[in-house]
């Protein structure tokens, strides 16, 4: 029976209010059992009490921890290490190259012939160019969970292609715990967001507070107010959430227990094949204490006194009378262990979105169907990572910022008619992914180009390589070959066909 619902008339409208709900009247009926078995709270599942938390107070509660233990992992686990070396070079590889897509032609070459220039000098460090920041950039964000990418305006005076270098900055940097207004701006997690919630400006310690006391001028409790234009902030997270956590959160407990069950199991196989040798003096009648004394005397001038060593292999262990020795019956699980770590380096893989033959190097049950199903899954991944991530929370920030000084430095002369949105668009071109068949793939795209349903420039981009490039080196090729009466591997086209440069365009 439902409860009678109490409603109040608001004095001279015709609209109601709701109030209260007057009890149910008395019912022998069972209260009805959940629709899902999941939302069950019977004995199966009593003990299950999921927390009800936000995103971000779950970052806050759990998030430092995790970030020390992931870089951990990273530092002395090899599956944990080996996971983040995979996103790195699945993500970016040699990088994901941003091209014009300025309407005007010698306006769009220009740009990209003067980003190719820049990139050597993009790093504020001067350590890597910039397709090695964006890998740095994934490098932290997979193991601490987001990076952030200051981008930093130079003098003129400092003779740079375009007055532009970035800096890569950890996330420990950004203090989680940083919650103090700034004005009528709200700050939370070291995030200031002004009242409609866009993101104001990122605080920051000017360097990383686990290094204090390293001899650094900094005061390791100073914070600098960053204007949000000036970082890219790189992250996978969901909705409401303002900070990113490791990548490796998820598979943290499995490659901890695992590591130190190799540990543990290496250091039997080493007991195992250790040969040690116990000798115990044997005390005949005839001895008093004095020659018990005398003998055990000499030992020691001989070994030292050594009432326990280490088991190393060839190890002679004297025993005082009386001392007996009982070793322990190690068990040889070879087989189990296999399985075992099949098992759980297979979880390890499906927490982390990665193939299992990758992240163990084990190879031999996999042949090359299954591997190439399950690499085309994967690369549908990575593209969602390369094009949500690193294309539009890095690339995209960068290439605006890097027009505008452009422009701004008298870099790269614009002539009249263009918008700024003209200079501004741009495409990403990761590296190709390489073939499974190189046979069977590239006669796949060929009959692709023959039955109409892809063209050239398609491809080309696909490769993360230029059409344009492409053909003036087939067309370099063809002359030189012509100069030295070579003959061409080139198929020339039909004069009935039209020049595929012209076609193209």
């Amino acid at each position: 029976m439902r409860n009678a619902e109490i409603r109040v008339r608001v004095k001279g409208t015709a609209f109601y209010l709701p109030v209260a709900n007057a009890p149910a009247a008395p019912t022998n009926e069972a209260p009805a059992a959940p629709a899902f078995n999941g939302a069950s709270t019977g004995r199966r599942l009593a003990g299950w009490r999921a927390t009800g938390a936000g995103p971000n107070a779950i970052v806050q509660a759990s998030a430092p921890e995790l970030v020390r233990r992931s870089r951990d992992l990273g530092r002395n686990n090899p599956h944990g290490r080996r996971a983040r070396t995979l996103y790195r070079t699945h993500i970016v590889g040699t990088g994901i190259v941003p091209r014009s897509l300025c309407p005007d032609p010698a306006v769009r070459e220009a740009i990209d012939a003067l980003w190719d220039r820049w990139t050597d000098y993009a790093d504020a460090d001067g350590a890597y160019d910039f397709y090695g920041l964006q890998a740095q950039a994934v490098d932290e964000m997979v193991e601490g969970g987001e990076s952030f990418i200051r981008l930093r305006t130079r003098r003129p005076s400092d003779a740079l292609p375009v007055p532009l270098q970035l800096q890569v900055i950890p996330t420990e940097q950004v203090p989680l715990g940083y919650a103090t207004p700034n004005g009528s701006n709200p700050v939370l997690q070291g995030i200031e967001r002004n009242r409609l919630g866009q993101r104001a400006a990122y605080w920051m310690h000017r360097q990383h507070p686990g290094d204090v006391g390293l001899g650094d001028s900094f005061d390791i409790g100073q914070l600098s107010r960053v204007d949000a234009a000036d970082v890219c902030h790189l992250r996978l997270a969901p909705a409401g959430q303002l900070r990113g956590l490791p990548w490796l959160a998820v598979v943290v407990t499995v490659l901890k227990h695992l590591g130190d069950w190799k540990d543990a199991s290496l250091l039997r196989k080493q007991m195992l094949t250790m040969l040690v040798g116990f000798v115990r003096r044997a005390v005949n009648g005839t001895m008093d204490l004095d020659d018990l004394a005398r003998a055990w005397g000499n030992v020691q001038a001989q070994l030292g006194d050594l009432p326990a060593v280490a088991l190393e292999p060839g190890t002679m262990q004297y025993l005082e009378p009386g001392e007996e020795v009982e070793f322990t019956n190690w068990q040889e699980t070879a087989g189990a262990d296999e399985a075992f770590e099949r098992s759980a380096l297979r979880t390890v893989s499906a927490g982390l979105d990665l193939i299992y033959e990758e992240v163990s190097g084990d190879w031999e049950k996999t042949n090359d169907r299954t591997f190439r199903a399950a690499f085309n899954t994967l690369k549908r991944t990575v593209g969602m990572y390369q094009h949500q991530l690193v294309g539009f929370q890095l690339n995209r920030p960068v290439w605006t910022r890097f027009i505008d000084l452009a422009v701004a430095s008298q870099a790269l002369i614009v002539p009249p008619g263009l918008t700024d949105a003209d200079l501004k668009r741009f495409e990403n071109r990761p590296q190709r992914w390489e073939y499974l068949n190189p046979k069977q793939d590239i006669e796949a795209l060929g009959t692709e180009l023959a039955i109409g349903i892809n063209s050239r420039k398609a491809i080309a981009d696909e490769r993360g390589d230029k059409i344009e490039t492409i053909d003036e080196q087939r067309a370099a090729d063809q002359a030189r070959e012509t100069r030295h009466g070579l003959a061409s591997n080139h198929p020339a086209p039909s004069p009935d066909d039209p020049d595929p440069h012209q076609q193209e365009q």
